[in-house]
């Protein structure tokens, strides 16, 4: 499954490598893209949402992510690994016409990331020109206060363009499904002991939901109060039974965050 630098007064820039769920969903696994047992909706339900189109070379491969303000979108780091330019579609419920497409080569990763165990998984977009935000199409994502705690049972809800089965292809329009957070102590004994708590997972112990291939850095936000609590990560497979999607945990991020989308 799937999952840069600007250079501005601060690191942003641009060239790496990225592999992972990038047309798809999860990085470690390599494994790739769109949500698993959802169901289509429309932009204006999820006006937050983006399309980020990755291009490296002569090659390009879609991740979502979150619009932060009219300058920043916040993504997964390995999205961003090892581009040459990004372009963001706002305001469509399809991922490959309508709305607005801004091309950008300003971008940043955690400087912690860490590719192989995915830990720190995070990275923001800078726009070269502002993002129009008219609040029925696109609008910013609410973030969450420090003191908030993921719990277990907690729903989260995630949208995106990646593949609706594991190793399906991608959809075009927007998909939205709903998978409840699961203890870290179960997702460790899944994946190993290696989810730290920079991460949340979150899926059915049947399996048959889940984030997938293409989704790599959209939002998961509560199903209550719409804030974005996580950023799709990885996985194992998609949709598979006793094993949850892993997703970065933002508010372990949010000082990160402000720094880095202050200007």
């Amino acid at each position: 499954m799937l999952k840069i630098v600007f250079l501005y007064v601060f690191i942003y820039g641009a060239a790496n490598d990225v592999l992972a769920r990038s047309h798809g969903k999860r990085n470690k696994w390599h494994d790739g893209g769109k949500i698993v047992g959802g169901t289509e909706t429309n932009i204006t339900s999820y006006p937050y949402q983006v399309y980020v189109e990755v291009l490296r070379g002569v090659l390009s491969y879609g991740c979502g992510g979150s619009i932060l303000s009219d300058k920043y979108v916040l993504t997964a780091a390995h999205c961003l690994t090892g581009v040459s330019r990004v372009r963001v579609r706002a305001g469509s419920t399809s991922a490959s016409s309508g709305g607005t497409r801004y091309t950008t080569f300003l971008y940043k990763i955690h400087p912690d990331y860490d590719p192989i165990t995915s830990d720190n998984d995070i990275g923001i977009i800078r726009m070269v020109r502002k993002m129009t935000l008219d609040g029925v199409n696109t609008r910013a994502v609410a973030l969450p206060s420090a003191d908030t705690v993921i719990d277990e049972g907690q729903n989260v809800v995630v949208t995106g363009w990646g593949a609706t089965s594991e190793g399906g292809s991608s959809s075009d329009t927007l998909m939205v499904v709903m998978v409840p957070v699961v203890s870290l102590q179960s997702c460790n004994e899944t994946y190993s002991n290696s989810i730290t708590p920079r991460m949340f997972c979150a899926g059915y112990e049947e399996g048959g939901k889940d984030s997938c291939q293409g989704d790599s850095g959209g939002p998961a936000v509560d199903e209550t109060t719409g804030e974005q609590l996580g950023v799709v990560s990885f996985g194992r497979g998609c949709a598979r039974p006793n094993v949850p999607g892993v997703y970065t945990n933002v508010v372990e991020f949010l000082d990160w965050i402000a720094e880095n989308t202050s200007s």
